[in-house]
């Protein structure tokens, strides 16, 4: 992997860092379990500060620590855990972006903080989405391959890492290219089939359309690896079967699992593959659903399946199902799918 050539593609082709910027580049050193990694995501970090340097911007680095964070979540009073709007704009006021290398890298450290220490604090995701929006100002979510992520989802570390750097190091130009004539492709119709193998499900789309290719035209805030385009299929008429290779619930994977809609709700699920954990994923999927979203994978740069749905889900060609139940979300990937208006004269997308 070459860490300077995508730290550029970062800072020049999603960033678009203009000349006397100031660009916040956040890490942390996970140690609080000896996993040997302490300090694994500070060399990208330094290529993402040199990029950002040689285009005429200023770097600030934001070190942090799991145990430090720990510690602000187990001794800071209730009192001290309200940060309010004043000073979050203040922080904001530093920088005219920000990129964060820690998000989601080791799902392990928060799990080991009880609940109750998050209900403390009281501020929500979508509030920072709200005071980002206002201020102007871009955040880079890319959350690092930690081993603790790995081990976490109980999944390869070498293939995660591998699969993480190749679908940055892409051209985000011919990435954005695909998504939009994909995007334009798909207003022919709002009725549509997807087929996988011999099963067919019929579906309608409704809402608008997104397209994440690594821009932020309609959003202060990116998750890379990138390059999907979704959009909501109507509960009203949703009837039929459909195959997926892999199902992501949680830290709960499933393997060749066959899903029957009735109605937009699911009245079976079968496997012809012995594993465990099927009640829960039964009592996901049986209960009520509140939303479900068509996801198509379109980023390049993913070679191989990496067993976390955040990486699969943008992968060229993967068909995904974002399916929300009052159980929490599952993501639900069929591999080999074909996308067809109702009427079968036009075959969209197939594998």
């Amino acid at each position: 992997m070459n860490l300077s050539e995508i730290a550029y593609k970062i800072v020049n082709d999603v960033i678009h860092c203009d000349k006397g910027q100031t660009i916040t580049v956040s890490a942390e050193l996970y140690n609080v379990f000896d996993n040997n990694e302490t300090m694994v995501a500070i060399p990208f970090l330094e290529e993402l500060a040199i990029a950002i340097r040689k285009v005429n911007c200023l770097p600030m680095i934001d070190i942090s620590t799991e145990r430090m964070h720990k510690r602000y979540f187990e001794e800071i009073s209730d009192d001290n855990q309200e940060l309010s709007t004043a000073l979050l704009f203040k922080w904001l006021e530093n920088s005219d972006a920000f990129i964060d290398l820690s998000w989601r890298s080791n799902p392990t450290f928060y799990k080991s903080i009880p609940d109750r220490v998050f209900k403390r604090m009281k501020i929500e995701p979508q509030d920072f989405m709200k005071i980002f929006e206002e201020k102007k100002k871009k955040m880079i979510l890319l959350g690092y391959p930690t081993k603790g992520l790995a081990d976490y989802y109980k999944i390869d570390h070498e293939i995660l890492s591998q699969t993480y750097f190749s679908a940055l190091n892409i051209d985000y130009f011919l990435l954005k290219k695909r998504c939009l004539i994909f995007a334009n492709k798909m207003e022919v119709a709002e009725a549509w089939t997807i087929a996988t193998e011999n099963r067919l499900l019929h579906l309608e789309l409704s809402s608008k359309a997104k397209c994440e290719y690594g821009d932020f035209n309609n959003t202060p805030m990116i998750v890379l690896p990138t390059g999907t385009w979704q959009q909501e299929i109507s509960l009203a008429n949703l009837n039929g079967i459909i195959y997926f290779d892999n199902l992501y619930f949680e830290h709960y994977t499933w393997q060749n699992i066959q899903i029957v809609f009735d109605d937009a709700k699911i009245t079976d699920v079968e496997t012809d593959v012995e594993q465990k954990g099927l009640n829960l994923l039964k009592t996901v999927l049986y209960s009520d659903i509140e939303s479900i979203i068509l996801n198509i994978g379109l980023n390049e740069g993913i070679k191989r399946k990496s067993m976390y749905s955040l990486f699969d889900m943008t992968k060229n060609r993967n068909l995904s199902l974002i399916i929300n139940t009052e159980k929490g979300q599952m993501v639900a990937i069929a591999e080999k799918a074909a996308l067809f208006t109702s009427s079968e004269e036009n075959v969209l997308y197939e594998v």
